[in-house]
């Protein structure tokens, strides 16, 4: 699906962001992810700035055992002001809130809101390893400009290295791009009966396989 963009997908550069890039993440995750809904999720208070502080200090940090998750947090930046216009069990990959009265306070919202994607992803996935897609945004201002085209790429060039599925639960919004780019709508009502989102699914390449 083609989009309107001021600088080639081909000019866009991914890279892996740094601990450096804390504050300008958050800024991108809050108007990225906003309204009534998600903002019950991702709070725009202290304690919901603290919590992702924390998100992203945990992505930065070292594994602490092969058990862990691997989560990586890919940024592209805007060419004209150097801004990141992009960014990135819940409970391994999210950081401890017992601290935090404000994030604590949402903890059945927070489990009302992951819990059903972690059901979903194993109905579909069982424990096949796969690449997991878990929050792609864009700015307003820098959106139409391919950069969330850039990531997906990233993320599948990912998987078709490893021979991996991916994964990834889709906004009716970003539904569409994630079609052009070979993702399909499963069905997960036999596990979930009214999801967040579109769990989608990208199947193994075969090798000289585009989607």
């Amino acid at each position: 699906m083609p989009f309107p963009s001021d600088h080639p997908v081909t000019s866009i550069a991914v890279e892996r962001a740094t601990a450096s890039d804390t504050p300008n993440l958050i800024t991108v995750w809050w108007d990225a992810f906003s309204g009534d809904f998600i903002e019950r999720i991702y709070p725009h208070t202290p304690d919901g700035r603290q919590w992702l502080e924390r998100a992203f200090a945990k992505n930065f940090g070292s594994r602490r055992g092969p058990e862990e998750p691997v989560t990586e947090c890919v940024i592209v930046r805007d060419p004209d002001d150097g801004c990141e216009p992009v960014q990135r069990s819940w409970r391994a990959r999210w950081p401890a809130f017992g601290d935090l009265p404000g994030m604590q306070e949402r903890e059945d919202v927070l489990a009302g809101f992951f819990d059903p994607m972690e059901k979903t992803q194993t109905y579909l996935l069982e424990d096949r390893g796969y690449i997991y897609l878990e929050a792609l945004g864009t700015r307003e201002a820098h959106r139409k400009r391919g950069y969330a085209t850039a990531l997906i790429k990233w993320g599948t060039d990912l998987a078709d290295r490893l021979g991996l599925e991916c994964y990834l639960d889709a906004s009716p919004a970003g539904k569409p791009l994630y079609e052009a780019h070979g993702y399909t709508v499963r069905d997960v009502s036999a596990v979930v009966q009214n999801p967040a989102g579109s769990s989608m699914v990208r199947p193994v390449q075969q090798q000289g396989q585009q989607s």
